[in-house]
């Protein structure tokens, strides 16, 4: 009943007790009874203020509810038990690709919205966050995150209502974090740490014989060095695409660390296992004569029966690949000195002519100075990759025939000292370090790159300068013509105890004058 009706209601019962009532009585009944009905009626105009106070809180809390529906980011939805819309946002509709409302309500929710029905969860389960993966309209899978309840009325389910957000890009970020702690970035093999954890799952009867094949890529630092570290990961990325073009589907390939390479072979006899290896080096014999030939030492060992440790028999894989990279090591040396020539010879404007003229001169200096055969090799070395460090410069500095700009010359300056760090940093070549760190050095200390005077310059880089700058200047650059025999020698003889040593010259000169 309306509060206005019990206010009526409450004033005609009141009216009939005032007559009945004798008039000795009357006055104080109807003092009691106004009283009461003052306060009757103050409570339900109290009531009433509630009332009209809880009807525009309800309406405004209607209002803001549309509101959150309407424009939420979220997708918000009500469905059937059955499996059909009944009511949907702007932003669900948006979120699967629907042109409108009307067209995603008619679609049933278990057979043409969700990739899979078992993704969609049971009644008993929905009153819970879950994630599932959802089709739009085009039939682009994405993945969400639904919040939903089950609406009962009569402890009978009657409807769903739920919250769906979009998560696609976060799985993706999941995915590539999990991809990331299994894979190496650079080449996409797998990484040491699954290796390690996959050697535990392939150890055992079934999968035996289980051969073990590790690889070592030669020079790597070399090119790291003398090429930059671009190089040395594109090097890197050719091997890895080398191993998996030899391996099947099940072999297990991974980057084992900064040079070296790791595969499992299941059910793979130790012959076959050799057989893939000699493939391998097969196809990097062809690549000898590219710009950087791939090389790599392999070594491969098999576990045959349950009770060998599985440790010893990675480790007897690992001592044939050191063993093999020893046996090879003449070749592989070999193998560096040819790409490092071929490098710049191919940046610069040094030639094998010119390396072999500078090679016959020095060598024949160093004979007539008595100098030990080790010494005398050294000279042989020099006279090829005395300017090694030039291969880490542009072409256009080394090939352009113009003057250099001030910019220009402070980088050619460096190419003695990187030309240092290519040879220190590799074994084959240590013993010629010192020697290229000291070809642009000045008798009287004006030289680069550390002003060295003197005897202080090494002997070997003291014969280079002289042999070097008397062949350029008779063969001639495209920035300077060629000059007489006299006058190389005339030119000599004048730098003589200021960039050159002295008693060098004059040997020198002696050795010329005479062809």
């Amino acid at each position: 009943m309306k509060i206005s009706n019990k206010i009526g209601k409450y004033k005609e019962l009141n009216k009939s007790h005032f007559e009945e009532v004798p008039n000795s009585k009357a006055a104080i009944n109807e003092k009691g009874a106004t009283s009461s009905y003052k306060t009757m009626v103050l409570k339900l105009s109290k009531l009433a203020n509630i009332q009209k106070k809880t009807e525009k809180l309800s309406k405004k809390n209607e209002e803001h509810y549309k509101s959150l529906f309407e424009n939420s980011l979220d997708g918000i939805y009500k469905s059937g038990i059955d499996g059909d819309y009944i009511d949907v946002n702007p932003a669900l509709v948006k979120m699967l690709g629907y042109d409108n409302k009307e067209e995603l309500l008619s679609i049933n929710i278990p057979n043409q919205i969700y990739v899979s029905k078992g993704y969609r969860l049971s009644l008993r389960k929905k009153n819970k966050l879950f994630e599932a993966q959802l089709k739009k309209k085009d039939g682009t899978p994405i993945w969400v995150e639904i919040s939903a309840r089950v609406i009962y009325k009569k402890e009978k389910p009657v409807y769903y209502e739920g919250i769906v957000r979009n998560i696609t890009e976060r799985k993706k970020a999941e995915e590539k974090i999990v991809h990331l702690s299994f894979h190496d970035s650079l080449t996409g093999l797998y990484n040491r740490a699954y290796f390690e954890e996959e050697i535990k799952r392939q150890d055992t009867q079934r999968q035996l014989p289980l051969s073990f094949t590790i690889g070592d890529i030669n020079r790597l630092k070399l090119v790291n060095d003398a090429l930059g570290h671009l190089e040395g990961d594109r090097l890197i990325v050719k091997v890895a695409e080398l191993l998996k073009a030899f391996c099947r589907k099940e072999d297990v390939i991974a980057r084992w660390g900064g040079d070296e390479f790791t595969i499992i072979f299941p059910k793979t006899k130790k012959e076959n296992a050799e057989e893939i290896i000699n493939r391998i080096k097969n196809v990097c014999i062809l690549t000898s004569k590219h710009k950087i030939p791939i090389s790599i030492s392999l070594g491969t060992a098999t576990k045959e029966k349950i009770k060998q440790d599985i440790k010893e028999v990675i480790k007897e894989a690992e001592d044939n690949m050191y063993r093999h990279k020893l046996i090879e090591r003449k070749s592989i040396y070999s193998s560096i000195i040819s790409s490092l020539e071929r490098t710049l010879y191919e940046k610069s404007l040094e030639t094998r002519d010119h390396a072999e003229r500078l090679k016959k001169l020095s060598q024949e200096m160093g004979k007539i100075i008595n100098l030990p055969n080790n010494k005398i090799d050294e000279l042989s070395l020099l006279s090829t990759l005395h300017d090694i460090g030039k291969i880490a410069l542009s072409e256009e500095i080394l090939t352009s025939g113009r003057g250099l700009t001030k910019k220009e010359w402070v980088l050619v300056k460096k190419h003695p000292e990187i030309g240092y760090n290519i040879c220190e940093s590799n074994p084959q070549l240590a013993h010629i370090a010192e020697g290229v760190l000291g070809h642009h050095e000045w008798w009287n200390g004006d030289g680069y790159p550390h002003g060295l005077k003197g005897d202080n310059i090494p002997l070997t880089s003291r014969i280079i300068s002289i042999v070097d700058a008397y062949d350029v200047m008779i063969t001639g650059r495209t920035y300077k013509k060629a000059v007489t025999k006299k006058e190389a020698i005339k030119e000599l003889k004048r730098c003589s105890g200021t960039q050159f040593d002295p008693k060098l010259v004059d040997i020198f000169i002696g050795i010329v004058s005479k062809v």
